[in-house]
């Protein structure tokens, strides 16, 4: 189903399940990326496998990647070989309600037809010697260097050289408040003025806020948590503008600065939320709920492709993926 829906001065065309998945009772914690060619790559909801697409949306191919759960997926630039955020941690189907699956995370480096070409591994400091990674997110960047988001862990940031080499890690703390849940990092370039380079983007999810960095992790500044209430994914569109997933059902557009641009949806308070949110419970049972056209349920990972089409990723049982393009 298309139609039209409106962000701000954006006119959006909604394509309710471009990436259409099987039914399955897999509980969808994943995100979407895009190779150099155009495929899509997408976490299924069983949290193993990743689906490869092609650029219209159609299956090419599914590949078992015997991780627990595709949280995130980030193309490196240099290779157009995919890391896979793997946070350990996964609501897995049973009776009468879903168990869970709680190991330590790990980073893979895999090829799209699901080659495992490299790993990083935990860092070897003292802050986990009594605790294991749950890493959500990686960057790339295009000297090489690679940062790591562990949100679902000690909510740290860590760098690597392009080697694998672990470098440092930084907390957020010199914002004035340390990171809680840092959930996605993203990059964007700044092209003019005192600040022309590139900046770093974390979705600090607990904390209501973007963070911005420069690319050796020193905090340049904060915005958005006026508008924010559980900020999760992040991507960034060619004039400038963010799109911010708000997990708790809505896509908020900020400028450059993180002033709004608009809104698609209204968040649902946690005190507000139905039993069983993002499911609901139906005969004592853990379900999918009913998705509506034009209304986003939990939206999760976002990612901009190369044509203009911003995918948005749900957390929910059975995954769902929309699309917006420019109507």
């Amino acid at each position: 189903m298309t139609d039209t829906v409106h962000l701000g001065h954006l006119a959006l065309t909604w394509d309710q399940a471009f990436l259409a998945y099987p039914s399955t009772p897999g509980w969808a914690h994943h995100d979407v990326a895009e190779l150099p060619d155009g495929r899509l790559v997408a976490g299924h909801p069983d949290g193993r496998s990743l689906r490869v697409h092609r650029p219209d949306g159609s299956l090419l191919h599914e590949v078992d990647l015997g991780a627990v759960e595709t949280h995130g997926l980030t193309v490196d630039p240099a290779t157009a070989q995919v890391w896979v955020a793997d946070n350990g941690h996964k609501y897995t189907p049973d009776q009468p309600d879903y168990d869970e699956i709680r190991i330590p995370g790990r980073l893979l480096k895999v090829t799209a037809d699901g080659e495992r070409v490299g790993e990083l591994v935990q860092p070897d400091t003292a802050a986990y010697e009594r605790a294991t990674w749950a890493p959500t997110a990686m960057l790339a960047l295009d000297d090489g260097g690679l940062w790591v988001s562990e949100g679902y862990g000690l909510s740290l940031l860590h760098r690597y050289d392009a080697d694998g080499t672990y470098r440092e890690t930084v907390d957020g703390s010199d914002s004035g408040t340390p990171f809680d849940t840092p959930h996605a990092i993203v990059t964007r370039t700044v092209a003019q003025g005192a600040l022309a380079g590139t900046e770093m983007l974390v979705a600090d999810r607990a904390n209501h806020r973007i963070v911005v960095l420069d690319t050796a992790g020193r905090t340049l500044r904060t915005f958005g948590a006026e508008h924010l209430t559980s900020p999760s994914g992040i991507a960034v569109l060619p004039d400038g503008t963010l799109l911010v997933t708000d997990l708790f059902g809505a896509l908020v557009a900020l400028t450059s600065e993180g002033d709004l641009v608009g809104r698609l949806g209204v968040p649902t308070p946690e005190a507000e939320q139905r039993d069983a949110w993002p499911n609901e419970r139906r005969d004592g049972l853990t379900v999918r709920p009913p998705l509506e056209p034009m209304r986003l349920n939990s939206p999760h990972g976002i990612h901009v492709t190369s044509t203009g089409g911003v995918l948005v990723t749900e957390w929910v049982i059975g995954g769902r993926v929309v699309r917006l393009t420019p109507a």
